[in-house]
Protein backbone atom coordinates (compact mmCIF):
# COMPACT_ATOMS: atom_id res chain seq x y z
CA UNK A 1 0.00 0.00 0.00
CA UNK A 2 1.19 3.00 -0.91
CA UNK A 3 1.19 6.33 1.34
CA UNK A 4 0.65 9.58 -0.57
CA UNK A 5 2.31 12.15 1.50
CA UNK A 6 0.36 14.87 3.23
CA UNK A 7 0.57 18.71 1.99
CA UNK A 8 2.99 19.56 5.19
CA UNK A 9 5.36 16.52 4.20
CA UNK A 10 5.51 18.13 0.65
CA UNK A 11 6.25 21.37 2.06
CA UNK A 12 8.71 20.57 4.86
CA UNK A 13 10.45 18.18 1.80
CA UNK A 14 10.72 21.08 -0.80
CA UNK A 15 11.95 23.29 2.23
CA UNK A 16 14.89 21.13 2.98
CA UNK A 17 15.98 20.41 -0.50
CA UNK A 18 15.86 24.44 -0.58
CA UNK A 19 18.21 24.65 2.32
CA UNK A 20 20.40 21.68 0.28
CA UNK A 21 20.39 23.62 -2.99
CA UNK A 22 21.56 26.55 -0.89
CA UNK A 23 24.11 24.60 0.49
CA UNK A 24 25.68 23.64 -2.53
CA UNK A 25 25.81 26.90 -3.80
CA UNK A 26 27.98 28.11 -0.80
CA UNK A 27 30.08 25.04 -0.99
CA UNK A 28 30.07 25.70 -4.94
CA UNK A 29 29.08 21.32 -5.45
CA UNK A 30 27.64 20.52 -8.47
CA UNK A 31 24.88 17.41 -8.25
CA UNK A 32 27.42 15.19 -10.22
CA UNK A 33 29.45 15.72 -7.57
CA UNK A 34 26.70 15.03 -4.45
CA UNK A 35 25.68 12.36 -6.47
CA UNK A 36 29.28 11.14 -6.02
CA UNK A 37 29.45 11.68 -2.24
CA UNK A 38 26.19 10.34 -1.24
CA UNK A 39 23.62 6.84 -1.48
CA UNK A 40 21.27 9.45 -3.99
CA UNK A 41 20.87 8.99 -7.52
CA UNK A 42 21.99 12.29 -9.68
CA UNK A 43 18.25 12.09 -11.21
CA UNK A 44 16.58 12.25 -7.27
CA UNK A 45 18.96 15.17 -6.79
CA UNK A 46 18.49 17.07 -9.87
CA UNK A 47 14.75 16.19 -9.32
CA UNK A 48 14.55 17.36 -5.49
CA UNK A 49 16.71 20.44 -6.48
CA UNK A 50 14.07 21.36 -9.22
CA UNK A 51 11.03 21.51 -6.70
CA UNK A 52 9.88 17.96 -6.57
CA UNK A 53 8.93 16.51 -3.24
CA UNK A 54 11.84 13.98 -3.44
CA UNK A 55 11.58 12.09 0.11
CA UNK A 56 15.13 12.76 1.91
CA UNK A 57 16.89 9.76 4.15
CA UNK A 58 18.46 10.87 7.31
CA UNK A 59 21.69 8.84 5.40
CA UNK A 60 21.94 11.61 2.37
CA UNK A 61 21.53 14.25 4.74
CA UNK A 62 24.02 12.53 6.91
CA UNK A 63 26.35 12.26 4.03
CA UNK A 64 25.46 16.21 3.04
CA UNK A 65 26.68 17.22 6.17
CA UNK A 66 29.87 14.94 6.81
CA UNK A 67 31.32 14.00 2.93
CA UNK A 68 29.72 16.84 0.80
CA UNK A 69 29.24 20.16 2.65
CA UNK A 70 32.07 19.30 5.84
CA UNK A 71 29.64 21.28 8.25
CA UNK A 72 30.95 18.49 11.46
CA UNK A 73 33.50 20.52 13.60
CA UNK A 74 34.33 19.06 17.17
CA UNK A 75 35.47 21.43 20.23
CA UNK A 76 38.04 19.84 21.76
CA UNK A 77 40.23 21.88 24.33
CA UNK A 78 38.87 25.25 23.58
CA UNK A 79 40.04 24.41 19.81
CA UNK A 80 38.02 23.75 16.93
CA UNK A 81 39.47 21.14 15.37
CA UNK A 82 38.22 20.07 11.74
CA UNK A 83 36.34 16.65 10.80
CA UNK A 84 39.56 15.94 8.99
CA UNK A 85 41.35 15.43 12.52
CA UNK A 86 38.50 14.34 14.82
CA UNK A 87 35.80 11.53 14.38
CA UNK A 88 32.65 13.02 13.63
CA UNK A 89 29.66 12.34 15.52
CA UNK A 90 27.43 9.68 13.14
CA UNK A 91 24.44 9.26 15.52
CA UNK A 92 22.87 12.65 15.12
CA UNK A 93 18.94 13.21 13.94
CA UNK A 94 17.58 14.70 10.59
CA UNK A 95 16.90 17.28 12.32
CA UNK A 96 20.03 18.37 13.99
CA UNK A 97 21.57 17.61 10.61
CA UNK A 98 19.36 19.79 8.74
CA UNK A 99 19.65 22.36 11.41
CA UNK A 100 23.51 22.24 10.50
CA UNK A 101 22.64 22.70 6.74
CA UNK A 102 21.03 25.87 7.97
CA UNK A 103 22.43 29.23 7.02
CA UNK A 104 23.29 31.16 9.77
CA UNK A 105 21.43 33.37 11.67
CA UNK A 106 21.41 37.36 10.04
CA UNK A 107 22.67 40.13 11.65
CA UNK A 108 20.00 42.35 13.88
CA UNK A 109 18.63 45.21 11.69
CA UNK A 110 20.99 47.79 13.92
CA UNK A 111 23.65 46.64 15.84
CA UNK A 112 23.91 49.43 18.88
CA UNK A 113 27.30 50.22 20.32
CA UNK A 114 27.96 49.53 23.98
CA UNK A 115 28.53 53.37 24.52
CA UNK A 116 25.05 54.69 23.10
CA UNK A 117 22.32 55.11 25.68
CA UNK A 118 18.90 55.69 24.83
CA UNK A 119 17.99 58.67 27.69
Amino acid sequence: MIVKPTRDEINQRKSDWKIITNRMNIHRITPEELASKTPYSLDLIKKGISGEPIPITREFVRDCVIKAFRLLEVEMDGRIKDVNYVKPVMDLSYEEYMERMKPPPAMPPKQGNFWEWDE
